[in-house]
């Protein structure tokens, strides 16, 4: 399994992925499992707000012990109350035993393949992360998918689970969020069984809203071992059309067709 370049869990993959599996998921447990720069921290404030029954937002020291990925003593996770919730990128394969087999509450959330390509560009070239120009980026991330065993792989995985219709999987994406909010708000408080009204929801929506939470100052980007946020840029959809050429286009769409053969999920590239 190949870790992104700044998780701190990297130097020792194997205890990490030993020590996900054998996490002990508690019934009421809830994990957003989504693909990078799919919109993860913005779905976690938004279950922790439905959850928690409040509109304020989460601290950063939750945020950071929320993600798999940033775990350091998984102990301390025993004494948290319940319902708890976990974000992480891991593929469902790889997620806790205890969680998958007792089909407990998963939130599936991706993104159209190419935004979220150009996001991770962006995300990582301002954390110093090594990628080169968006060409050397396209050649050796994009189009060379390995980052947690790839988003093809994690994409028919899910895909593969949720349309066997498992009460226990909803499948969101960052496109719906952004054009269906208030539905999908919904979707998400029937899904995890909690009391919201019309005006719990749309405070949530404005609470949540692109805008506000790119200026919440409980931002999680030093969960990443920095002082700058970069966890929010743009929030749209498209944006590829800014930084994908014809012909990078045209390849990519080649690989999505082979890659993706046996899977009919449909993504919004464009509004």
């Amino acid at each position: 399994m190949k870790l992104p370049h700044m998780s701190p869990t990297k130097k020792d993959v194997d205890k990490f992925m030993d020590s996900v599996r054998n996490f002990n998921s508690r019934a009421t447990d809830v994990i957003i499992c989504s693909a990078m720069k799919s919109g993860t921290h913005w779905v976690h404030e938004i279950v922790s707000m439905l959850l928690h029954q409040t509109t304020e937002y989460n601290s950063h020291g939750e945020l950071n012990d929320c993600n798999f990925e940033c775990q350091t003593d998984w102990d301390r996770l025993e004494q948290w109350n319940s319902p708890r919730f976990f974000h992480t990128h891991l593929p469902l394969k790889y997620l806790p035993r205890k969680h998958v087999e007792n089909e407990y509450k998963i939130i599936y959330l991706n993104r159209n393949p190419k935004d979220r390509a150009v996001s991770n560009f962006h995300f990582m070239q301002k954390k110093g992360v090594p990628v080169g120009s968006w060409k050397e980026f396209f050649d050796n991330f994009v189009l060379i998918d390995s980052l947690y065993g790839g988003w093809f792989s994690f994409t028919k995985e899910f895909e593969k689970a949720a349309s066997q219709k498992r009460n226990n999987i909803l499948p969101v994406t960052f496109e719906k969020l952004t054009t269906a909010t208030i539905p999908t708000l919904r979707e998400l408080a029937t899904f995890l069984d909690v009391s919201a009204d019309d005006k719990f929801i749309h405070d949530i929506a404005d609470k949540c809203s692109f805008a506000n939470m790119k200026n919440n100052k409980t931002d999680v980007a030093s969960t990443i071992n920095s002082s700058k946020t970069v966890i929010w840029r743009k929030g749209i959809i498209g944006d590829w059309k800014n930084l994908f050429t014809v012909a990078q286009n045209e390849k990519f769409d080649q690989m999505y067709e082979q890659k993706m053969k046996g899977c009919d999920v449909k993504f919004t590239y464009n509004v």
